[in-house]
């Protein structure tokens, strides 16, 4: 028998390694939400701007529908919008406030 074919032969024969075992899971290493920002706005507020920013996060909550269906889907799409929200400049945080506040109002 050729050398290659006999090695093959060897390796085959050989037991397994037991495998490792899994690493234990660990709350520590587990990912942890960011907090959820406060908006605040800062600055002059740019009407044109505030309403291109209230069609944006009305467009967000209509294609989240599903997701107000849920039994605290409001809060989720609230959280939603302000962590979007948050690295805008003021007249957009402006925009999707008012979005927020008719959400928390129930309308």
């Amino acid at each position: 028998m050729n050398p290659i074919a006999q090695a093959a032969l060897d390796r085959a024969h050989r037991p397994t390694p037991a495998p490792a075992p899994a690493a234990a899971y660990s709350t520590e290493t587990a990912i942890r939400p960011k907090p959820i920002p406060v908006l605040v706005v800062h600055g002059p507020i740019n009407e044109y701007m505030r309403q291109q920013a209230r069609k944006e996060a009305t467009d967000t909550v209509l294609a989240m529908h599903r997701t107000l269906a849920a039994t605290n889907g409001v809060a989720l799409v609230v959280e939603h919008l302000k962590r979007t929200a948050a690295d805008k400049p003021g007249s957009h945080i402006a925009g999707y406030l008012d979005v927020i506040q008719l959400l928390e109002q129930g309308q």
